[in-house]
């Protein structure tokens, strides 16, 4: 682990003035980590290359949804149709237009803050190849150290506030864990997660 001395150590020397037991750094504490990937792709690889085939015929159109979508056709006829019965999106806006190739061969757009350009350079970047990220050891270890030294540093600023909820319940001495309603604070959400023997959280409404 490359985690900053001075985080770890900062850590174990507030976390004990607290009056909480030593934690060793573990899964637990370094949290989720998580590696930036590629962009989502546009669509789905199967709809991508019927949509990159310029032997077809491309209705680039807006869905119900106010988003461009691409559906991809062998017959002018059959994409002439789909055309005619689009509606307008939520967005006031709909339609669409029909390519093959780089050429426009039909047309049916009703606009209010779009542009026809917006529909015909959507089929070249929808049908661009996806890019292969892969990613290295390097930056598995880099994005593991940068998630645990946030970590530990949002449990620093938590350990007091953890360490008065430590001290209240070890006095309780309850046999089982306190179920606590309503929505807890930063500090009870850790305590529950790091100390389940003392609290579980049971929701924003009691149990009949």
């Amino acid at each position: 682990m490359l985690l900053a001395r001075s985080s770890e150590k900062a850590f174990a020397k507030i976390w004990a003035a607290c009056g909480l037991p030593e934690r060793h750094l573990s899964a637990d504490l370094v949290g989720a980590v998580f590696l930036e990937g590629p962009p989502a792709p546009i669509l789905s690889e199967p709809k991508r290359l019927r949509a990159a085939d310029t032997s077809l015929f491309q209705l680039v159109f807006l869905g119900a949804d106010g988003c461009l979508d691409i559906e991809s056709f062998e017959k002018l006829e059959d994409a002439k149709a789909t055309l005619a019965e689009l509606k307008v999106a939520a967005t006031s806006e709909g339609g669409g237009v029909i390519l093959k190739g780089d050429e426009v061969v039909a047309e049916k757009l009703e606009l209010k803050y779009m542009l026809k350009e917006d529909f015909v350079e959507f089929l070249p970047e929808a049908t661009k190849e996806p890019k292969v990220v892969t990613v290295s050891e390097e930056d598995e270890l880099k994005a593991i150290e940068i998630a645990a030294r946030e970590n530990l540093d949002r449990l620093i600023t938590l350990a007091p506030e953890i360490g008065k909820l430590k001290a209240y319940y070890a006095e309780k001495g309850l046999e089982k864990p306190e179920v606590v309603i309503g929505r807890p604070s930063e500090a009870l959400q850790v305590f529950s997660e790091l100390f389940p023997e003392y609290v579980r959280l049971g929701g924003c409404v009691a149990e009949a």
